[in-house]
């Protein structure tokens, strides 16, 4: 057959044989590319041989600002945070990031982290570690219990291994450490098997919060033997003429326990034509314990009044106050504090812990620290429109405030005294010719994925472009591994 079609067969039909054959390979790769029949996939890009990256579904980083000029040979990070994108041509369940990259960062920029964009709305972001070099500067001086994955370091060897540390540490408490576990541990990317509960169990009066929060917010409250009752007034701006529903979850550790759903009527409006609203969530004979409550709404959204029937209340690492009224006071349990102002009218100096801080530019991150030992440290500020963020917790009234969290081993965290364990869910990266990797993984199912593309974070958090300092991450290479079902696993689901 072959030596017949090489001799006796006109050489049109050869041709047309064989552009035909070529078309049907080409249709048949471009399918497996879309459909992806046996449920996994890589997609890779590397630098500089962008001819040699792979696929190229892997979009370029933005902002541009926070990239150094484009004559390098690798793109320079020098701002925080940077997005990209992934596109696929249908959806998975699993991805493995893995990043190859060259860094020179300071002693203020100690961690890299990877993310996952989970919800538009809030810019909600699944955060993974690359790597943290607190914790791998901590390994060469402490003592370390556990291997790949869950780690504990410890300055006095107490426990042998990781099973009996989380054996007591679910009972309550810690060895070599009077004060409990929340004064003696921290914590990164984990979230230990304990159970809260407040020294002072009283139950307290009612609170009313009558300072205006624009947009998304997050708050823990306390229940003792006592049922549930939220009640919250809403003002719709309407400045950006598009729906804007509003959710009210509450959660128990990671389960939604109850939620409330408060649908946009009036999707077109005028812009400017301000709209009151009104929701509230009850839930009865609820165990004693702490529970989160999740606002989820757009910037057009202000919460402007919250009732409830708890006393214990606290505001969990971001507060944007919006009330025009002046002379406003705060409360946090953090020694570190953020501040962006929101409008020219903000400018101002604040009092953080009893120190002056001066914010003279608008849309621009300030930071502050201080080195009060003060249980909880007061903020005073003139004029609001300010978005404030720490990794703690705020509260309008000092009693009122209460964190359930352990001490996070973020860019501020510094071991003193009553430190004693460090528990994380961490990788050190792993050294490659000159370069660094790290990889994350991510659940992608409840991603956010629009126009079939997957948006992903970079943060490196402290590194600022506009700072003038040489610190950077330089990134070689990012593969990205994807599975999920296969195609006969789709047809027979």
């Amino acid at each position: 057959m072959f030596k017949s079609f090489l001799t006796k067969w006109p050489f049109l039909y050869k041709l047309r044989l064989i552009l035909a054959l070529i078309i049907l390979i080409f249709i048949i790769v471009c399918l497996y590319f879309k459909i992806v029949p046996f449920g996994q996939i890589t997609y890779h890009k590397s630098w500089p041989q962008f001819l040699g990256s792979g696929k190229g579904f892997i979009y370029n980083f933005t902002p541009g600002e926070r990239i150094s000029s484009t004559d390098r040979q690798l793109p320079r990070i020098i701002g925080d945070p940077i997005y990209f994108s992934l596109f696929t041509p249908r959806t998975f369940d699993q991805a493995k990031v893995t990043i190859k990259y060259r860094e020179k960062l300071t002693d203020q920029t100690p961690i890299i982290e990877l993310g996952l964009l989970m919800d538009k709305l809030v810019w909600r972001y699944n955060l993974q570690p690359l790597e943290n070099q607190i914790i791998d500067r901590l390994r060469s001086n402490w003592l370390v219990r556990g291997g790949d994955g869950l780690v504990l370091l410890q300055s006095n060897s107490n426990y042998d291994n990781l099973t009996e540390f989380e054996g007591d540490l679910a009972k309550g408490f810690l060895q070599d450490c009077p004060g409990g576990p929340t004064y003696c541990l921290a914590v990164y990317n984990y979230q230990p098997d304990y159970t809260y509960l407040l020294p002072d169990q009283s139950r307290g009066k009612p609170l009313t919060i009558n300072n205006p929060l624009r947009g998304a917010h997050q708050f823990y409250i306390y229940l003792k033997d006592e049922p549930l009752r939220l009640d919250f007034e809403f003002v719709d701006l309407n400045q950006d003429r598009e729906a804007d529903p509003i959710t009210v979850t509450l959660y128990s550790g990671q389960q939604n326990i109850a939620n409330q759903f408060l649908e946009d009527e009036n999707p077109n409006p005028t812009s400017g034509d301000i709209e009151e609203k009104y929701l509230s969530l009850e839930k009865k004979e609820l165990p004693q314990g702490v529970y989160k409550v999740e606002v989820r709404a757009s910037n057009d959204i202000v919460i402007r009044k919250i009732f409830s029937s708890v006393h214990h209340l606290s505001f969990i690492n971001k507060l944007w106050p919006v009330s025009t009224v002046g002379n406003l006071t705060l409360f946090t349990d953090s020694n570190h504090l953020q501040i962006k102002a929101m409008s020219p009218a903000s400018l101002q100096t604040i009092t953080f812990a009893d120190q002056d801080y001066t914010i003279n530019e608008t849309y621009q991150q300030f930071s502050f620290q201080t080195t009060s030992q003060a249980a909880t440290k007061m903020i005073k500020f003139s004029q609001d429109d300010l978005i404030l963020e720490n990794a703690g917790v705020f509260s309008w009234n000092e009693d009122n405030l209460f964190n359930p969290n352990f001490k996070k081993v973020d860019r501020f965290f510094y071991p003193d005294e009553n430190i004693k364990y460090i528990i994380a869910e961490y990788n050190s990266p792993l050294e490659e010719n000159g370069f660094k990797v790290a990889s994350a993984s991510f659940n992608l199912r409840g991603a956010y994925r629009e126009k079939g593309k997957y948006s992903f974070i970079i943060s490196i958090p402290g590194l600022r472009a506009e700072d003038g300092e040489t610190d950077y991450l330089e990134i070689k290479e990012i593969k990205i591994e994807l599975t999920g079902r296969t195609l006969w696993q789709k047809i027979f689901h």
